[in-house]
Order: structure tokens, then C-alpha cells, then sequence
């Protein structure tokens, strides 16, 4: 009987070799991460004329946009156009809105959603507000802080 003890123990006993992943020596896989840049967004307010909805900043392809959302709403109005001002939008009047602005065009429509291409070569970064705003009666309808 003890013989038969010492080859279950001979059976019990074999080395054990950990696999190779279990080394301390072996890599840590690296973990890839991606941080995507903010997208600027914001929502129209009222100044002088009623005026809401949202807008965001997109690039599509190599063209960057100013997309006014599908709740996008303005009072109607004469010679009505989008602008970037590089001035704060608590600082914007109807009479400083177009100092150092950018014209995105006419107001395509006062209802709805709609594109406004913004020009190559703009850095963004030197403006700080969206505005909606009647040029030739000098009127802010209003905007928003980009």
C-alpha cells in the first residue's frame, strides 16, 4: 500500500510552470484613447425681437458649419443676417453687432433648421458670439454666446 501512496504522491507533485502572460516582465497592453473635441453649441436668446432655438458648429468634410436647429424661430424682419461678432453677446448692440463681424449670410428662413457655412481660414477662437441681426435698421433680434 505505501507504494501505491508514493506514486499518487509522484502524480500530485509535478512542477508547475505559470504561463507567460502572468509574468511580471510581460507588457501590459496599452488601452487607446480618444478625446474628441467639444463641439460648440448654444441656444438663441431674445434681445429686441422674439428670437429661439438651438445652433451648433459642425465640420462636414473640409467645411465647418453653423447649423440653426429645427426649433430655430425669429420674428420676421427686413435685411435679417447671421453674423460671428468677436464681441461678448451681453456686449453686442444693434449698432456694434457688424464691428469686426464676420457676415454668414441672409437669414435663409425664420422658421426651422438651416445651414450657414463659415468661411476657411476663420479661427473661431477670435469670436464670442452668434448673432441674428437686421443691418439695415441697425436691430439686434438677438443671439448667444459662442
Amino acid at each position: 500500500m505505501k507504494t501505491a501512496l508514493i506514486a499518487l504522491t509522484a502524480l500530485v507533485t509535478i512542477p508547475f510552470t505559470p504561463p507567460a502572460f502572468a509574468s511580471a516582465e510581460a507588457p501590459v497592453p496599452a488601452i487607446a484613447a480618444t478625446v474628441e473635441a467639444a463641439t460648440p453649441t448654444g441656444s438663441f436668446e431674445k434681445r429686441k425681437k422674439s428670437l429661439s432655438g438651438d445652433w451648433t458648429i459642425i465640420q462636414e468634410g473640409d467645411q465647418t458649419i453653423l447649423r440653426l436647429s429645427d426649433d430655430f424661430r425669429a420674428a420676421n424682419g427686413p435685411d435679417l443676417k447671421v453674423f460671428l461678432s468677436p464681441t461678448a453677446y451681453e456686449d453686442v448692440t444693434g449698432k456694434t453687432a457688424v464691428t469686426g463681424a464676420i457676415n454668414l449670410g441672409a437669414l435663409q428662413k425664420t422658421r426651422g433648421g438651416q445651414d450657414y457655412i463659415i468661411p476657411a481660414g476663420v479661427n473661431l477662437a477670435d469670436f464670442q458670439s452668434v448673432l441674428i441681426h437686421c443691418e439695415a435698421y441697425a436691430v439686434l433680434w438677438g443671439g448667444s454666446a459662442l
